[in-house]
């Protein structure tokens, strides 16, 4: 049996695998993120290929930013922000001396969807990765859209108020006026300190997932309500994709979509979206929640080392 090495870069642990190549999981560990310079990346990644040395024919990487799969490079990294148009995929390879496939982590969590989960009889849809921003992919005629440089599905930069970006442009400040600020893990704990009368900046620091489901599971009503509010806007978010798109179905992923809640607080926004007396224009999505949790970015990253590879 083919045997792979699988990355997954995320901006607090590299998750890395060794997989065969029907996807199951060999062995599977994590490590710290070094997010300092791009040497230190990868030597870290360099030293975890050392640990399955002659184990693994090609490795594949998930990993952050606006990635040109078939070219290899990384145009930006997320959270490794020393990454700018960096030959990524060549720079691994020559310290591991193999062959490297790179994609980007929305993307990837698409591809798991499409071949083996929550999208895989659909020919149109879309995943949404609730994180720190909101990673996405789309999914047109059962395939992964890349777009012209890689960067179709950016979510995070969906233009929620105009007015704001505006005023305050792309910037952190300008959080408020893009997607990322709202659907996501962050939006979710934007929106929960804004109830309570947190100060953003310190609710960022104390609140987490973990925390704000344990203040719901308590039955706590500021809680439920930055819930719904969160939903609602999730699916505004969504229905400004649908009505360009026009897609069939949404797979909410992320680590907060492991709690039902989540998805269904998206799909009660819809459902009252599309209850009102105006007509829309485009059809009703249906809101589900990914197959794969957090190994759905290892599945991905194979995936298309094994579409471009095979």
């Amino acid at each position: 049996m083919r045997q792979f090495l699988v990355y997954d870069l995320g901006g607090t642990f590299i998750k890395y695998a060794l997989m065969d190549e029907s996807g199951k999981v060999i062995e599977q560990n994590k490590v710290p993120s070094p997010t300092d310079n791009l040497d230190h990346l990868l030597d870290v990644m360099e030293e975890i290929a050392e640990e399955y040395k002659g184990k693994y024919e090609g490795a594949a990487v998930s990993m952050p930013g606006r990635i040109d799969t078939r070219k290899g490079i990384a145009y930006t990294g997320g959270a490794y922000g020393f990454i700018k148009d960096t030959p990524f995929a060549e720079l691994l390879r020559e310290r591991i001396g193999t062959d490297v496939v790179i994609a980007n982590d929305g993307k990837c969590a698409a591809k798991a969807e499409v071949a083996q989960g929550s999208l895989k009889d659909v020919d149109n849809g879309a995943v949404i990765v609730l994180g720190t921003g909101t990673g996405g992919g789309i999914v047109l005629n059962h395939d992964v859209w890349m777009g012209r440089s890689g960067g179709a599905g950016e979510l995070s930069a969906l233009v929620c108020d105009l007015e704001s970006l505006a005023k305050n442009g792309f910037s952190w400040q300008g959080m408020g006026s893009v997607f990322a600020g709202h659907g996501s893990a962050t939006g979710l704990i934007l929106r929960y300190a804004e109830i309570k009368g947190i100060p953003a900046m310190e609710a960022l620091q104390t609140v987490n997932g973990i925390s704000f489901f344990e203040a719901y599971d308590a039955g706590e009503k500021e809680a439920a309500e930055a819930l719904e509010a969160f939903g609602m806007h999730t699916a505004i978010g969504i229905m400004s994709v649908q009505c360009v798109l026009d897609l069939e179905r949404y797979a909410i992923g992320g680590g907060i979509s492991a709690r039902k809640e989540v998805t269904e607080s998206i799909r009660n926004g819809i459902d009252k979206l599309f209850s009102g007396e105006f007509p829309l224009p485009f059809s009703k999505p249906e809101i589900v929640t990914c197959t794969f949790g957090n190994d759905a970015n290892l599945l991905g990253a194979l995936s298309f080392y094994t579409s471009m590879k095979d």
